[in-house]
């Protein structure tokens, strides 16, 4: 799913609304650019009085009398250049602090509201090992010190001294300590918050420590964004209590636990790797396994997988949303199935707010100009990711498929997804029964229908796609004549594959954009036959151009520049072509990286060809300004020549496909004088060809080696690290397999490659940076 999230660089720093999903790829370049954005978080004067509870005067009078925290104190002051010499008088000074803070709690009578853990939180020495289960992929932060739930046989101490193997389950606060205080301490403190939270699906609030043997500073992370406080001495003990204090009874609004969800570790395996029970309103669902991350300084989407024995799989999604959002994925998707359960989409089990007792998890910033509420909802199908197909052509069955879903979506349910994307069209859906066997009536034939040339009936009608993730879906039922509904003029999706003219937020036109050479493709006779005895004959005269139409729209008699001037001036919104565009880079992105059993070995050329295109798509971002050239131009503007050498021999004929469907993606349609009559027009060229593809090879699928990609370069890039929603696969031994073999284990970086973006007409301006995002990829 989506599911589509770094903060930007205002003071203090809330995180630009965005989609939940997604991202990829960064350079070390764009690594060092991220942690110097993250420096820049402007401290908050009144950040002590707003995001902490003073700790009561009695304790902190108590600790201020110990004569080994004044001695801590003073190590700590008199460090000069050795950062090694911070962590035990750092650790142990805290420690104290949090038995007292502890102490005092424990005796209090109101224990209801205080996220008071059994034991007291201790902080170790951790800062020469990793800690260990992260959910997804992997993670190598080497917190300074972490504070951890104490345990009953306490924590793993290393050779070295320092401890070792805390999982991230049980951290509950870290420090970064720099000998010499500068902007990297900050930086990397809520680096590792964001990490922290990904693991943490359990902790909507987070705070953490940056400290220098001068100074120490107090963050706050949550799905509102970063904020930072002002640098206060080690002499003011009110602060550093207050910090401590907090962790344990933090003030108004600051929720940090969600109590509906608990980390369960194996019975056999303390410390082990964690499985989690999601109590929701209906049901507690036990043994989830979390299998997608999403931006926590956003709306932090985290989704688990749940085996159900015989009944199968659900997923459970849970994220952070603006509380003024219009729609919720729920409502549309009842809608869409309000008649009958219409194959292709994904549906839901239940949807709720998430509260803690009678209270829903609501994050409210200080100045009211945000406030989020926690969503879950559970769902009840499944699919697989594309690259998991077993052959070519089951690949570009289920494209066909969704884009057929896809303006049946938007034309009878009055639903435009906004995101379609790799993360979010799934394949081999596994569905859950049908209630009462309620099929929609009026769903038009879907690619087996067209190949078999027999009709199936509604219940027997199985789409090869699961579309999933609405979030940033759009309802069209408002929508008038001549008028632009507010949704439609929001920029929505993520940067591999979000369409042009919305990562710009405007009409994108160039010289070859408004080139018109391509009518709308004609079928030969079989696959015509075919078409029309399961469509009709009138459908496809409908979308079939005149001597002076392409796509039904008329190209401008008037000269490039005057076309350029015009579009400028036209107002931008989502069109429904935008998200066929979205589904071609998707169908490229899987069939550039899929392995046919044939002609599995590279050549030199078509590796370097390869690694060409797939920077191009993966390093595309959201332009800062309207004026920007796409990257991914070239991409879709290449001869024939160029795109059938870039695949493996065996798929040269898929290069040309490809190549064809290019062709009719690159035009600027909306700039005609008319536009194409038919929002759907792309969504028919591109089915057109794919069909014509599938009659021409029926008895050439091109298996595909399932679970194997073609290796890329990244360069500076890390290796891909994504999660998805589909299931993984399994080898001949029953052991689960990788998406990429032959590649190194992946790390997790920041990046803005594929960052989802959901930002709304207000803020829409030039210079808008979207957030940063990290893909993660299903390593269990």
């Amino acid at each position: 799913m989506s599911s589509s999230e770094q903060p930007r660089t205002p003071s203090p720093a809330p995180a630009q609304e965005t989609s939940d999903v997604k991202a990829d790829r960064t350079s070390e370049a764009e690594v060092s650019s991220a942690v110097e954005r993250l420096a820049t978080v402007k401290p908050d004067a009144s950040f002590f009085e707003d995001h902490l509870k003073a700790c009561p005067l009695s304790v902190v009078k108590r600790i201020e009398k110990r004569k080994d925290v004044h001695i801590w104190v003073a190590e700590i002051c008199r460090v000069k250049s050795r950062e090694l010499d911070l962590y035990q008088p750092v650790a142990s000074l805290l420690s104290e602090i949090s038995e007292k803070v502890f102490k005092y709690l424990q005796n209090t009578k109101d224990k209801g509201r205080l996220h008071l853990p059994k034991r007291r939180i201790m902080f170790l020495d951790h800062h020469t090992h990793v800690p260990t289960h992260f959910p997804v992929g992997r993670v190598d932060d080497k917190p300074d010190i972490i504070g951890a739930t104490g345990r009953e046989h306490g924590y793993q101490i290393a050779d070295d001294g320092t401890y070792e193997g805390v999982p991230y389950h049980c951290i509950e606060t870290v420090v970064e300590a720099k000998a010499i205080y500068g902007p990297d301490g900050q930086a990397q403190a809520t680096r590792y918050a964001f990490n922290i939270q990904q693991a943490r699906p359990d902790r909507p609030g987070f705070y953490c420590l940056s400290i220098s043997p001068g100074k120490f500073q107090v963050i706050y992370s949550s799905p509102l964004g970063v904020l930072a406080s002002e640098h206060k001495p080690w002499s003011d003990f009110q602060s550093l209590c207050a910090y401590v204090y907090s962790l344990y009874d933090p003030p108004d609004g600051h929720v940090l636990y969600d109590r509906t969800i608990t980390p369960i570790e194996p019975c056999t395996q303390p410390l082990g790797k964690p499985t989690w029970t999601i109590k929701t309103q209906d049901e507690t669902y036990s043994g989830a396994s979390i299998i997608f991350l999403g931006d926590p300084w956003a709306r932090r989407t985290t989704v688990f997988r749940i085996k159900k024995g015989d009944r199968g799989s659900v997923v459970i999604k849970e994220s952070y949303f603006d509380c003024k959002r219009r729609f919720e994925e729920a409502e549309l998707l009842t809608r869409i199935h309000e008649h009958g359960f219409l194959p292709g989409v994904v549906r839901y089990i239940s949807a709720e707010d998430v509260k803690n007792g009678e209270d829903p998890i609501i994050l409210t910033a200080k100045d009211g100009s945000m406030k989020k509420r926690k969503r879950r909802i559970v769902l009840a199908d499944i699919g697989y990711d594309l690259t998991l197909a077993k052959s070519v052509n089951d690949l570009l069955k289920a494209i066909y498929d969704a884009l057929e879903v896809h303006r049946t979506l938007a034309r009878d349910r009055r639903v435009l997804h906004r995101d379609m994307s790799i993360f979010n069209l799934l394949m081999y859906p596994t569905l859950a029964r049908c209630p009462q066997g309620r099929y929609s009536q009026n769903f038009p034939p879907l690619i087996d229908d067209i190949l078999d040339g027999a009709l199936r009936t509604p219940g027997q009608r199985k789409a090869r796609c699961l579309i999933i993730d609405l979030d940033n879906a759009a309802s069209l039922v408002e929508a008038q004549a001549n008028v632009i509904p507010e949704e439609l003029r929001c920029r929505t999706g993520t940067p591999a594959y979000i369409a042009r003219n919305v990562a710009g937020g405007a009409l994108y036109t160039s010289r070859a954009t408004l080139s018109w050479p391509l009518k709308m493709p004609q079928l030969s006779d079989t696959a015509k036959d075919l078409y029309v005895k399961a469509y009709g004959e009138a459908r496809y005269r409908r979308y079939n151009d005149s001597a002076n139409t392409v796509h039904g729209g008329v190209p401008p008699e008037e000269t490039v520049f005057e076309t350029m001037e015009r579009a400028d001036g036209m107002p931008f919104y989502h069109r429904w072509e935008y998200d066929a565009e979205s589904v071609f880079w998707t169908m490229y992105s899987a069939l550039l990286r899929v392995v046919p059993l044939a002609s599995p070995e590279e050549t030199a050329e078509s590796r370097l060809l390869l690694n060409q295109n797939w920077k191009r798509l993966y390093e595309h971002t959201i332009p800062e300004t309207r004026d920007e050239d796409d990257s991914r131009n070239p991409l879709l503007d290449q001869k024939l020549s160029k795109v059938v050498r870039t695949f493996l021999p065996e798929m040269h004929k898929v290069g040309k496909l490809v190549y064809q469907i290019a062709n009719h993606v690159f035009p600027s349609y909306a700039v005609m004088t008319p536009p194409p009559p038919h929002d759907d027009h792309l969504h028919e060229a591109m089915q057109r060809l794919i069909l014509e593809y599938l009659v021409e090879n029926r008895d050439n699928p091109i298996p595909l080696m399932q679970g194997s990609l073609r290796p890329v370069e990244t360069g500076d890039s890390p290796v891909v690290n994504r999660g998805i929603y589909g299931e993984t696969i399994m080898d001949s031994r029953g052991e689960k397999r990788r998406l990429d073999p032959d590649a190194p284990q992946p790390v997790r970086r920041l990046t803005r490659s594929s960052a989802s973006i959901h930002d709304e007409p207000t803020v829409i301006k030039d210079g808008f940076n979207p957030p940063f995002q990290f893909l993660e990829q299903v390593n269990e």
